[in-house]
């Protein structure tokens, strides 16, 4: 009860400290997302686009519009099995799915890059640091939470790519307290000056929450 009343509390003040300051993206993803931005900047994002399990999100953040993006949503689809042809999209994103999928990542990876065209651009976002999110009444499959990755990791999935534009990640040691308050998923003031804007942009590489690559087919 009395962590309820305190996760309240941090919520009101952080909505209270962003009254009408413009927002961005949630704060686990708000550097993250920044930074994918920044590694795409000279690529195009046009074309073709394969939204896996509600990536949504991401395809808006790099300026992707809805009308060119086809939504494939677990279990309908299966990112290592999907039911397309071969250079088939010029963009594939996948925003924290990678570590739900109940197969080799591998296998995922390597399917992505099958139904990319040449010279297409595959986004993938997950974890490394992040606590247990699977179903509490597992049942196998896609409510699972089976991986965790470094950023090394990533790249060393996509050799087979011509090209890895980027593999990071991003995290700090306050994410336990963020957490333990569900502050996590707030939106961030995009004021850098702001103290959640300054915290939302710390990173300790050994700290990563979550981790991100860009590569090129």
């Amino acid at each position: 009860m009395l962590r309820g009343l305190l996760s309240a509390g941090a919520q009101s003040l952080w909505r209270l400290s962003m009254a009408g300051l413009p927002q961005g993206a949630q704060f686990v993803r708000y550097e993250m997302y920044r930074k994918i931005c920044d590694a795409t900047r000279d690529l195009s994002l046009s074309g073709r686009v394969l939204s896996i399990s509600e990536s949504a999100v991401l395809c808006g953040e790099l300026g992707i519009s809805g009308s060119q993006v086809f939504q494939a949503d677990y279990p309908e689809y299966d990112i290592a099995k999907l039911a397309f042809p071969d250079n088939e999209f010029d963009v594939v994103v996948s925003d924290q799915v990678l570590e739900h999928i109940p197969c080799n990542p591998q296998e995922a990876i390597d399917e992505v890059y099958r139904v990319l065209k040449p010279g297409g651009v595959a986004v993938h976002t997950t974890c490394f640091l992040t606590a247990f999110h699977g179903s509490s009444t597992y049942t196998g499959g896609g409510d699972g939470d089976y991986w965790r990755f470094t950023h090394h990791g990533l790249r060393f999935l996509h050799q087979k790519y011509s090209r890895v534009i980027a593999a990071d990640g991003w995290g700090n040691p306050w994410l336990p307290i963020v957490n333990g308050l569900v502050l996590n998923r707030m939106p961030v003031p995009k004021a850098n000056w702001h103290p959640i804007n300054m915290l939302a942009r710390h990173n300790r590489p050994s700290y990563h929450y979550v981790v991100w690559v860009v590569a090129q087919k």
